[in-house]
């Protein structure tokens, strides 16, 4: 029988106390999940640690259906969160069938990792640990490796030996780090506060690390939350206390903050409305990306379109400003980056619900566990989870969920699920041995599974590496190869390899290398037509075919190559018809066919959805240079200029200037005055930069000469001719047509 509260562990079999070591110590071993880390796999900060977590999942769960084979008394108990769980899973998973791509909905992306796989192992997490462990001392010791954890993530960044750049120490990333200490720094709370002597001293010196590392980081959100917590934390223990006195005062604490936010949204004074507006212009990015999700969820409000597919979404309903640098570089967005417009796009608005149950049920019950309790330190135990699930919610209203906080949010449940059901008197259940051919069949199958979700995805995920990594192409074409072997989804294997053979083109390719090359394109081109037939509403696939098949025509001159694209990408356009990228894609195929009045217009397009994107103006300056249009061009190449195209840091794109002002020079020597201000700031930045351009140097004295400043046209000519002494002629005679001085 399952032990209660105080019993020790006796009177249970041998086969149960293997079964429980197994999953205690499984437990204690998953814990370390976030310290996971290997470089040599593709996002080393997500897929070894989520692999990790499944294997050590799948092994304890075996333990546990083993345990419950032996002894039905270890079966779980059904309660309001377990049931809300249950159900919030269920339609999670039924979203997965009713959306738009149930492959990706099931495995995730090597990026991401949180499909229903991760969810199901998420869930067999928390039953394992709600039907084995109901002793408080359990309990402690799990918040306490968790806290360890903690103090051991927080120790790695202060040292300052980090491999991420963006300063999330082990876990790569700083918002999720942030996110991720949450739960610890709570943890380490609720013990300091409930526990007293070696436990107490514990928890306070774990805080002092990880409140350094939260709070001198960049996670502005998760900083934010951490003080709401707090002082909901502090109320709720006024409120909760039996002195009147403290009760009037948390009251009286709540009124003047009531008040103080209605003065605040009323006159806005000038510092609160800096700050305001201050975080809404850095938060441009995320406005626009939440605005994308809700016009996904007006399409499909019932069930959504199926976890991991926003992409689609943001694809389909993309606002042309994201090209722009305020709104940051990243114009891939596949989660909106709030916890409530990322569940009701994958879910709709049954899973919102469902997913607010668990919250609302969980807080529930612990604020009714706050009212029995008798010891009044304990107090901080229910009041203290309560806090952290509003600390949790409030923070993913700005990020959203990774494995690291999705196993301590999990964690968290199972032990509020502790709390809060009811202590049932067992009566004594007749222990069974496990029948051997049934073992032998139950542990099979885990191996399989074992194999086939996580060992097998994690070579493809290692072989993807491999071939982005790989210098030659029959290399790289069989580890691309290698890596689509596997049942986990094959869009992202296809697109580093598409986009491995794009670049190649940039190369030098030795003439006895050329068949490889052109067996690695027909390749590539072959499964990423696969993508499409496979999820046939993703922008990206078709964005990509179209941009392989233009490399491909570069290196091999088949002009059916540009049909393909062509088709290819004027499908691109119909899915994502306000992305830049289709259009300027669709024009290089449009240019290379000899078609430059289309291609003109396709980029003028581009400049219609969004003029102050830089790239469009300067694409479509280059196409005018095709089309002899010089004039235009150089209009286009300044404009490309002025919305924030650096010219003066790159060279080839400064000759194609040079290549424009000559050429219009020789069509129209007049028309250059409208433009010679221009050229001669623009030669100005670029002399700053490198004094020793004698073409500026000459550019700058005719752009100087049309200004009338005759003589700094002089002194920028005969600087040319010292620089480069072979135009010693050339500036003679351009030295003859100044004014006599």
């Amino acid at each position: 029988m399952i032990p209660k509260k105080g019993e020790k562990f006796e009177f249970l079999s041998s086969p149960e106390k293997v079964y429980l070591f197994i999953v205690r110590w499984g437990t204690y071993l998953v814990l370390f999940t976030p310290l996971i880390i290997n470089t040599k796999f593709f996002f080393p900060f997500v897929a070894p640690k989520t692999i990790f977590f499944r294997i050590i999942i799948e092994i304890i769960l075996l333990a546990y259906i083993f345990l419950v084979m032996t002894n039905k008394s270890w079966r779980p108990q059904i309660n309001a969160l377990t049931i809300a769980l249950v159900v919030f899973l269920g339609i999670f998973i039924l979203a997965s069938f009713t959306g738009v791509n149930l492959e990706r909905s099931f495995w995730s992306t090597n990026e991401r990792m949180t499909g229903i796989l991760t969810m199901l192992h998420l869930f067999a997490f928390f039953i394992i640990l709600s039907s084995c462990f109901r002793e408080r001392k359990d309990w402690e010791k799990f918040l306490g490796i968790s806290v360890i954890v903690g103090v051991i993530l927080s120790s790695y960044v202060l040292m300052g030996n980090e491999i991420s750049t963006r300063g999330g120490g082990t876990i790569g990333n700083t918002s999720f780090m942030a996110a991720y200490l949450l739960f610890d720094i709570f943890f380490a709370l609720i013990l300091f506060l409930s526990k007293r002597g070696g436990w107490q001293i514990f928890a306070g010196i774990s805080l002092i690390p990880m409140l350094w590392v939260l709070l001198t980081s960049t996670a502005r959100g998760a900083i934010f939350s951490f003080f709401i917590g707090l002082s909901l934390l502090y109320l709720s223990y006024l409120i909760f206390s039996q002195k009147k006195a403290l009760k009037k005062l948390a009251i009286g604490i709540v009124l003047v903050l009531i008040i103080f936010g209605i003065v605040s949204a009323v006159f806005q004074p000038p510092i609160i409305k800096d700050k305001i507006d201050t975080t809404l212009t850095e938060m441009e990015s995320r406005l626009v990306v939440w605005e994308n999700s809700w016009q996904g969820f007006k399409e499909r409000p019932i069930l959504g379109w199926g976890p991991e597919n926003f992409n689609v979404v943001f694809l389909k309903y993309f606002n042309p400003c994201m090209s722009l640098p305020e709104c940051g570089t990243e114009i891939w967005f596949d989660r909106v980056h709030n916890i409530i417009f990322d569940t009701l796009v994958a879910t709709g608005i049954v899973g919102l619900l469902s997913y607010l149950a668990i919250f609302g049920i969980a807080i529930y019950g612990l604020l009714r566990a706050a009212v029995k309790v008798t010891e009044r330190r304990n107090i901080f135990i229910p009041l203290g989870l309560v806090a952290l699930l509003i600390v949790y919610f409030v923070q993913n209203l700005l990020v959203f969920d990774m494995i690291n906080t999705y196993l301590v949010f999990f964690l968290s449940l199972a032990f509020i699920n502790f709390l809060i059901q009811k202590q049932v008197i067992e009566e004594k259940k007749t222990r069974r041995k496990v029948n051997p051919a049934l073992a032998f069949v139950i542990i099979a199958v885990m191996i399989f599974v074992l194999w086939t979700t996580n060992i097998e995805p994690l070579r493809a995920n290692h072989y993807i590496i491999k071939t982005i990594g790989s210098q030659n192409v029959e290399e790289c074409s069989l580890f691309f190869q290698k890596s689509l072997n596997t049942w986990m989804e094959k869009y992202e294997p296809r697109e580093h390899f598409g986009q491995k053979m794009v670049q190649s083109i940039y190369q030098s390719i030795p003439e006895e290398n050329r068949e490889a090359f052109q067996k690695a394109f027909d390749l590539a081109e072959i499964e990423m037509e696969k993508s499409i037939r496979q999820n046939s509403l993703d922008f990206r696939h078709y964005l990509f075919l179209g941009e392989l098949y233009n490399s491909s025509y570069r290196f091999s001159g088949d002009k059916e190559k540009l049909e393909r694209s062509e088709q290819v990408l004027e499908k691109a356009i119909q899915l994502s018809p306000t992305n830049q990228q289709g259009y300027w894609q669709l024009a290089e195929a449009k240019i290379a066919q000899g078609k430059t009045e289309e291609a003109i217009l396709l980029l003028q397009k581009t400049i219609e959805l969004e003029p102050r994107v830089a790239r469009s103006h300067w694409y479509l300056a280059m196409t005018y240079r095709i089309a002899g249009e010089y004039r235009l061009a150089l209009e286009e190449a300044f404009k490309a200029e002025e919305t924030g195209y650096s010219l003066i840091t790159q060279a080839e794109e400064l000759e194609k200037i040079d290549e424009i002002y000559f050429a219009l020079v020789a069509q129209d020597p007049e028309a250059l005055i409208d433009y010679d201000t221009k050229l001669a700031n623009l030669d100005l930045k670029i002399l700053k930069k490198d004094p020793d351009n004698y073409t500026s140097w000459f550019r700058l004295a005719a752009s100087y000469a049309n200004l009338n400043r005759f003589e700094e046209a002089r002194e920028a000519a005969l600087r040319a001719k010292e620089i480069n002494p072979n135009l010693q002629l050339k500036v003679e005679n351009f030295l003859k047509t100044l004014p006599e001085e």
